[in-house]
């Protein structure tokens, strides 16, 4: 089967532009160890006390850090991404809400992420996704990102819907399908991180932003927070 650019994303999105407030949930930010990337906290890291998350979390996953600060309200969450490393690396942080197209659109929403339930846990993922099988693309589909110098970072958002909804790129890609339970109790935010920035070209919407192919992340290149509690309302 040969796809042709612009598959439309398997949910209804957030509208284009600003980010709005979203009611609701306090976030918090901490490292992830399972299903995605090795990383380990940071020497200095704030440490949690026992059932609780604490409001900023600094993490590593190899030349990757990770800075994430919960919102006082709201399922939105703020994020530095650091190199610590010699060589440049890519940040697939842009992520359009219809993956397919061979372009990235001007308009992207580049607070948008993924969204999906892993092992219990709702994930807000910015991280492209493998092609289904038996699907051929007549082009390429790109994400957008950031080229991370060594020594630099750069910063962005991420952000759900309340209540959280199943927001994945649709039935091209191999992507959970599974409805997200509207009473999940734990979160976590990913960022897909590799040395392909070489393959990255800039971004007609500008900013700095670049576009690259679309592909699933590979061993430690996607770096998630550890699964904290959502609060109650």
């Amino acid at each position: 089967m040969v796809v042709f650019p612009t598959m439309k994303s398997s949910t209804l999105h957030a509208p284009r532009g600003p980010v709005r407030p979203v009611p609701a949930l306090v976030l918090a930010a901490a490292l992830a160890t399972s299903a995605c990337g090795q990383a380990t906290p940071s020497p200095g890291a704030p440490t949690a006390a026992a059932g609780a998350v604490p409001m900023v979390q600094t993490v590593s996953s190899g030349p990757v850090r990770l800075e994430a600060t919960m919102a006082p309200a709201g399922r939105v969450v703020s994020y530095t991404v650091t190199n610590t490393g010699a060589q440049p690396l890519l940040a697939y942080d842009v992520v359009p809400q219809d993956l397919g197209s061979a372009t990235l659109p001007t308009g992207v929403d580049v607070a948008h992420a993924w969204v999906y339930e892993q092992s219990g846990v709702l994930r807000l993922s910015k991280q492209g996704f493998a092609t289904a099988p038996n699907v051929r693309f007549a082009a390429a589909p790109v994400m957008g990102g950031h080229v991370i110098a060594p020594g630099a970072s750069i910063r962005g958002r991420a952000y759900a819907a309340s209540p959280p909804k199943l927001d994945v790129p649709g039935d091209s890609f191999d992507a959970p399908r599974t409805a997200v339970d509207p009473g999940v109790k734990q979160w976590q935010l990913c960022v897909q991180v590799d040395d392909r920035a070489a393959q990255a070209r800039p971004a007609a919407v500008g900013g700095g932003i670049v576009q690259a192919p679309s592909a699933a992340p590979q061993g430690d290149e996607l770096v998630c927070t550890r699964p904290g509690t959502i609060p109650a309302d």
